[in-house]
């Protein structure tokens, strides 16, 4: 079977590169659609077939050449059709261009099933769900449903529009699968598939934690620079717990340019011996990093279910999460990690201050918890398993 993954930029992120890499794998066809970034992608399969969108201007020009060519070629008459709705849709002959780069590669490639995986791609390329041959699968996964509608109409009214139209949909949780049926995605078309990682990570050697109140405790936060990743709370937080007295270091990582709100109020707050701020890491060094912390802090006020979340616990460190989205369907509190409200500054150095005095026993019952909910839920090779299954549904039912 050959599908088409639709990502928007390549490399994608790790959890979907781990995804097409599973995919491909159990012996799928599987075609990347993207935009090449400065770090090139490397895929040592040959299922996995790259489509990179040129970034030049003279590279898009030459390549959209190309394609006119094979579109009119392969589709003869119902091609001008096609380009109609790319040229109707683009304001000029540049986005026309642009477009055509974009749009077209999924067409040429004969899929058996296309599968976008972010929602606002639906309504910045219709083109894929008007004129594509093969069905269209779209996946849920975080902020372009919990809130992008929500301060955009015109999405929102896009979504409206073409949810109806989509052969069926992934959703990370049960709560984003909620969001989405406000406009207008069929609950029946929904199949949930929880995020997943490698099992090698459980694997991976664990530094001994001391438990001792005394010594210093290593909180870590990971995630993109973003205002719904909820770091001006976390540090509120860390505020509290040093004026409480508390002996901890917290390291932000987070890729993005949103990082000048954070630097500031780090240093507002007088916690530059306490925090530090890395402007994104490589995965291999955020993984070793992770492995040696004491706690891992999620204090997002908007998830899907954080993939981040789930590396932590496979590599046995604690997590203490916000309520946002569907962490509660992974976090049972108190069980295999803890859970606070979003937006609680106080309750979540409550909870780090009540983790310090939990006891060695009960530690390590967690974090052989928090093992068990990967195991059963969270493994790449059942993700694979049921995306397969969904894949095979989906075309057999069009």
């Amino acid at each position: 079977m050959k599908i088409g993954i639709y990502t928007g930029e390549i490399p994608a992120p790790v959890f979907i590169e781990n995804m097409v890499i599973g995919l491909a794998d159990v012996g799928y066809q599987v075609y990347l659609y993207g935009d090449s970034k400065e770090r090139p992608a490397k895929f040592n399969y040959s299922g996995i077939i790259l489509r990179l969108h040129p970034v030049s201007g003279k590279g898009k020009i030459l390549i959209s050449i190309y394609y006119l060519f094979l579109i009119f070629w392969q589709y003869q008459f119902s091609g001008i059709s096609i380009l109609k709705m790319i040229y109707g849709n683009s304001g000029s002959m540049k986005q026309f261009i642009y477009r055509v780069c974009r749009v077209l590669p999924p067409f040429l490639d004969k899929l058996d099933l296309f599968h976008i995986q972010w929602a606002k791609t639906l309504v910045f390329y219709p083109e894929f769900i008007k004129k594509l041959d093969c069905p269209v699968l779209l996946s849920f996964r975080g902020a372009h449903i919990n809130y992008s509608p929500l301060v955009d109409k015109k999405l929102a009214d896009g979504y409206k529009q073409y949810f109806p139209k989509v052969a069926g949909f992934h959703a990370v949780s049960a709560a984003i699968s909620l969001e989405a049926q406000k406009y207008g995605a069929d609950p029946k078309k929904i199949t949930i598939i929880p995020p997943a990682i490698k099992k090698d990570l459980i694997h991976k050697s664990i530094v001994e934690r001391s438990t001792n109140k005394d010594d210093e405790l290593k909180i870590i936060s990971v995630g993109r620079c973003h205002w719904k990743k909820g770091y001006t709370l976390a540090l509120d937080a860390m505020a509290i717990l040093k004026e409480k007295g508390t002996n901890f270091q917290y390291a932000i990582i987070a890729g993005g340019k949103d990082d000048e709100n954070l630097l500031y109020q780090i240093h507002d707050l007088g916690l530059a011996e306490n925090v530090t701020f890395i402007n994104g890491l490589p995965h291999e060094k955020v993984i070793e990093m992770v492995s040696n912390s004491t706690l891992f802090l999620l204090p997002s006020v908007e998830e899907g279910i954080s993939n981040a979340v789930l590396e932590a616990m496979a590599l046995g460190v604690p997590v203490l999460s916000t309520d946002c989205g569907g962490m509660d369907e992974v976090i049972d509190n108190g069980k295999n990690g803890f859970i606070v409200s979003a937006r609680d500054p106080d309750s979540m150095a409550g909870a780090i201050r009540k983790f310090i005095c939990l006891d060695e026993k009960n530690k390590i019952t967690i974090i052989n918890n928090a093992k068990g909910t990967i195991i059963h839920n969270h493994l790449l090779s059942h993700q694979i398993t049921q995306f397969q299954y969904l894949y095979r549904k989906i075309v057999r039912e069009l």
